[in-house]
């Protein structure tokens, strides 16, 4: 995979991330292996770089943690998305639709008629 597609990547990370946290709490692990299953396999990526962003996100305040034990003495930290953090994917999901929409009239490509957010 090329470095571009690699950063691409990493700068998407955070609006998936919350997305699927949207739906159910999640552990770090399965966020990766959701990438890769509902992406058919296009979106891969090392629990250690998806870590930094969720560190990242927990820190400003738009996730919260807490461990659960699984087994006899392992624990898993999962990761719950807090209001601040469903405002914050709003408005990541608004700049995003202004910049494809942006990208697909530089490329000449159709753009959908303008819709409001959903």
């Amino acid at each position: 995979m090329s470095q571009s597609q690699e950063n691409f990547k990493r700068g998407c990370t955070e609006i998936l991330a919350l997305h699927l946290l949207c739906k159910e709490d999640l552990y770090g692990y399965q966020i990766t292996q959701l990438f890769n299953e509902k992406s058919g396999g296009r979106f891969t990526m090392l629990e250690g770089t998806l870590y930094l962003i969720l560190y990242k996100l927990e820190e400003a305040g738009y996730l919260s943690t807490y461990t659960e034990l699984v087994g006899k003495k392992r624990t898993r930290k999962y990761y719950h998305i807090e209001p601040a953090g469903r405002e914050y994917l709003k408005k990541l999901l608004a700049e995003y639709d202004e910049v494809s929409k942006g990208i697909a009239l530089i490329l000449d490509r159709e753009v959908e008629a303008d819709e409001p957010n959903k």
